[in-house]
């Protein structure tokens, strides 16, 4: 018991410092001092005091309060991100006169600016379905919220999670999909098991190999005992991969497989099967003698 008396405290004191430094998060500072302000943020605030207040409790508050913005050459976290402010302060603001991330300016326009300081995180964010179809990172990412509103989802209010869902802003634009989460037989994105994210990367260009080909990257991370490598392998694993017999985020037959009957889904693509034998039809069951079905190192027939 001596051992884990003095090891354990370092052991969560090291998982602490490595989430503070994961997530930006930083501990409330002593009663009475101010987190350090420059001259820039405080003119900005008189005029938006509701986002001054919640960004010193954002992750992009290291900007201000630990001079990020300054040492970048910025006047402040502000001006960082929304170009110089003169004419927006000469014309007592409005809009127009200041980059304010708005409908007025291109998707582009408003990733590039996120680039300026995530590029190296997110290189391959313009090759993306989501670049692609017009947005850009506050499509999906708040920039002035509290701690937890890493995400901006329209259809909840962040405030009142008491921690970040990342699949929370994935809803508003991909409905068919959660839909699918409806179903008995589905993967348990409900329950908080996984993200979209788990299976998905929003930063980068879709790459199908992820989800089928040789590797099945996203499938076989959880599902390691089904992907191989195999001795005799699956010839539906080469091109489709899982997906060929599976639907990935939900189904109303038993295992997410793409047809309730298990003859008729192996008979999509093994068409000269039912004339080997009399016997066979749609209610025969292959999976009783071809019990190995995603590979096996014994029988390239996948017989038990």
């Amino acid at each position: 018991m001596r051992w884990k008396t003095i090891l354990m405290p370092s052991i969560l004191g090291a998982a602490a410092v490595l989430f503070l430094a994961v997530t930006g998060f930083t501990l409330p500072r002593e009663e009475g001092a101010a987190p350090m302000r420059s001259e820039q943020f405080e003119e900005c605030a008189t005029c938006h005091e509701e986002h001054a207040e919640t960004f010193l409790l954002n992750p992009h508050s290291a900007l201000e309060s630990e001079g990020l913005a300054m040492k970048a050459g910025a006047e402040s976290s502000c001006t960082a991100c929304h170009g110089d402010p003169t004419a927006h302060l000469d014309e007592g603001g409005g809009e127009g006169n200041i980059f304010a991330f708005g409908e007025d300016e291109l998707p582009s326009a408003r990733t590039e600016s996120c680039q300026g300081c995530h590029a190296k995180e997110h290189p391959r964010f313009v090759a993306t379905s989501h670049s692609k179809a017009g947005l850009d990172c506050t499509s999906c990412h708040g920039i002035h919220g509290d701690v937890w509103a890493l995400f901006d989802a329209p259809s909840q209010i962040r405030t009142e999670l008491q921690s970040p869902r990342v699949s929370d802003s994935c809803t508003d634009c991909h409905n068919e999909v959660f839909a699918e989460f409806e179903f008995n037989e589905r993967h348990r994105l409900q329950e908080g098991t996984l993200e979209c994210t788990s299976c998905h990367n929003p930063h980068e260009p879709p790459q199908r190999w992820m989800l089928g080909g040789f590797k099945q990257e996203a499938c076989s991370t959880c599902h390691a005992d089904k992907s191989g490598p195999w001795v005799f392998e699956h010839g539906s694993g080469r091109g489709e991969g899982c997906t060929s017999c599976h639907t990935p985020h939900g189904s109303p037959n038993r295992h997410m497989l793409a047809f309730q009957n298990v003859a008729e889904l192996c008979y999509s693509c093994h068409i000269a099967v039912p004339g080997f034998h009399s016997r066979f039809t749609l209610d025969s069951q292959c999976t009783s003698c071809h019990s190995t079905i995603h590979g096996s190192h014994i029988d390239p027939f996948f017989l038990q």
